[in-house]
């Protein structure tokens, strides 16, 4: 399964990386910001099956960039992830993106995948 992340926070990126990669995730694209990842999720070959997003990200925010990618490509599985207490939950379920809220723990994320992508 083909894995992009998208996270600003390094030590968090890293983590999703390593762990992933070690349960046999192919992490194919990983962006530090919103902008960033909408550019880089156009212009690959391979889309990948589950894009991770923060929510709170520099130059666009999570939502943002989850609706430039859905209206590129309206099949793509979003799951995002976020500490940010104050945004639109309800918005954000009913564009069809899955959200989990931070703090949570790794294992929990790699379950939620499973879900998502089947």
């Amino acid at each position: 399964m083909k894995i992009m992340i998208v996270e600003d926070d390094p030590l968090i990126r890293q983590l999703y990386v390593e762990v992933l990669s070690k349960k046999g995730y192919d992490v194919i694209a990983v962006a530090a910001d919103g902008a960033e990842a909408v550019s880089m999720y156009n212009n690959l070959n391979q889309k990948p099956d589950i894009i991770i997003l923060d929510f709170r990200l520099p130059q666009k925010n999570g939502f943002e960039v989850s609706q430039e990618i859905l209206a590129a490509n309206s099949s793509a599985e979003i799951l995002m992830i976020s500490g940010d207490p104050t945004f639109d939950r309800k918005a954000i379920i009913s564009r069809g993106i899955n959200i989990m809220q931070k703090p949570v723990e790794i294992n929990a994320i790699i379950s939620e995948i499973s879900t998502i992508c089947g």
